[in-house]
């Protein structure tokens, strides 16, 4: 298992053949295939084009029986960072473009 990144309160790791991406955020633990994982960062992209001064804390639908997770604005904003720093080092991906 490769760690990620790890900040408090988000664990993201990798299986050593690179397929399941282990994703562990406020008591929460998905197993996400590598196209599962890029969309969960085009659903925080998104979510987070929805936030204002005055949020304060996230809805998230997860897949899995339609559940809604309530999270803290800080919560949020470390597992978007958490996604992001993975497809940056593991996809080449940039917020503005995407490398190939």
């Amino acid at each position: 298992m490769l760690q990620l990144y790890n900040e408090k309160p988000v664990l993201i790791s990798m299986k050593q053949n690179k397929s399941v991406f282990n994703v562990e955020f406020c008591n929460i633990k998905m197993k996400l295939k590598m196209c599962q994982f890029k969309l969960f960062h085009n659903y925080l992209m998104n979510t987070s084009e929805n936030l204002t001064p005055d949020t304060h804390t996230v809805d998230l639908l997860l897949v899995r029986d339609n559940l809604n997770v309530t999270v803290s604005i800080d919560d949020f904003l470390e597992l978007w960072n958490g996604v992001q720093s993975v497809m940056a080092t593991e996809f080449g991906f940039t917020r503005y473009r995407h490398q190939t």
